[in-house]
């Protein structure tokens, strides 16, 4: 690992993530320059107590943003359901 991606907005690959149907909120984000064009991802991902059903279509729409929109074809996802996600916890990092 190289140290964090140069040419990515972390705030809009956050902002995208958050905008897939089903997610609540996104957490503990980890950017990474795996090589030297590629970037990663490793984050926490809050979904509605309502959609866990959902959830492998939830992963594959994230994934496949990630991918489309930012160049982000390596990502590691926690899920946590709502009612039990960590409170308080840092956007970024584990602060």
């Amino acid at each position: 690992m190289l140290g964090s991606p140069p040419d990515i907005d972390t705030d809009k690959v956050i902002a995208a993530v958050e905008d897939v149907d089903g997610v609540e909120e996104v957490h503990h984000a980890h950017f990474w320059q795996m090589q030297e064009h590629r970037a990663a991802l490793d984050t926490h991902v809050v979904i509605a107590e309502d959609r866990w059903d959902d959830l492998e279509n939830i992963k594959t729409a994230i994934k496949t943003r990630l991918d489309e929109e930012f160049g982000i074809d390596h990502s590691t996802l926690e899920f946590e359901r709502s009612a039990t996600k960590h409170r308080d916890a840092h956007r970024y990092g584990h602060g």
